[in-house]
């Protein structure tokens, strides 16, 4: 019902366009039919409420979209998300997702592969990619390939099966030192202390 698009092709248009589908999407509508709803939360909304509303129904359904939001980026920034564990609102931000995992996955060793190079390969500009990961994931694309290698190196520390240094260049560092450092911002203890701490745990 508004001028040039109704508020489903609207929506439709966010949530396909691979640069807008991560935005959350709540439809106030006066279309409350239950066949109106299904349409609308088939195009990709993430809420639907019908006129009359209570605002502060409202405001508690914005909040737990930003909650979700905001809980999906604290499990990136703390957690070891392998692909298939990805679990978004939207197929496109998880297609997305499921991209920039294969491609860091594939440059694991490869010290070039940068901002400017993960950008490239994604098909997209620096700033397209910066905006896209941090409002998934909250972490630029630097962070977000740092994390990813540290992790698959924490992964190969409780394996056993290679030294510090193998695993230095297996995730892409140039030295040992600099992957020690890397490493111990992130788990707060040594690569050396991380893999005698998880042979302690077993």
């Amino acid at each position: 019902m508004m001028p040039e698009m109704d508020g489903m092709e609207f929506c439709s248009k966010i949530k396909l366009d691979f640069l807008t589908s991560h935005i959350p999407v709540i439809m106030l509508t006066a279309k409350a039919s239950g066949e109106s709803k299904i349409q609308g939360l088939e195009t990709g909304a993430d809420d639907y409420l019908t006129k009359p509303f209570n605002s502060k129904e409202l405001f508690v359904r914005i909040k737990n979209l930003l909650e979700q939001r905001k809980r999906l980026r604290e499990k990136f920034a703390k957690e070891a998300i392998e692909q298939k564990q990805i679990s978004t609102i939207n197929p496109l931000d998880e297609e997305f997702l499921q991209k920039a995992f294969s491609l860091v996955e594939k440059n694991l060793d490869n010290i070039n592969f940068d901002t400017e190079a993960f950008a490239k390969e994604m098909f997209l500009s620096r700033m397209q990619l910066h905006r896209k990961l941090q409002a998934i994931t909250g972490q630029t694309p630097g962070d977000f390939i740092r994390s990813f290698r540290l992790n698959k190196a924490a992964k190969m520390l409780t394996e056993k099966k290679l030294s510090v240094t193998q695993i230095a260049f297996e995730v892409g560092y140039s030295s040992p030192s600099q992957f020690s450092r890397a490493f111990s911002k992130q788990f707060n203890c040594t690569p050396t202390d991380y893999s005698n701490r998880q042979n302690y745990i077993r």
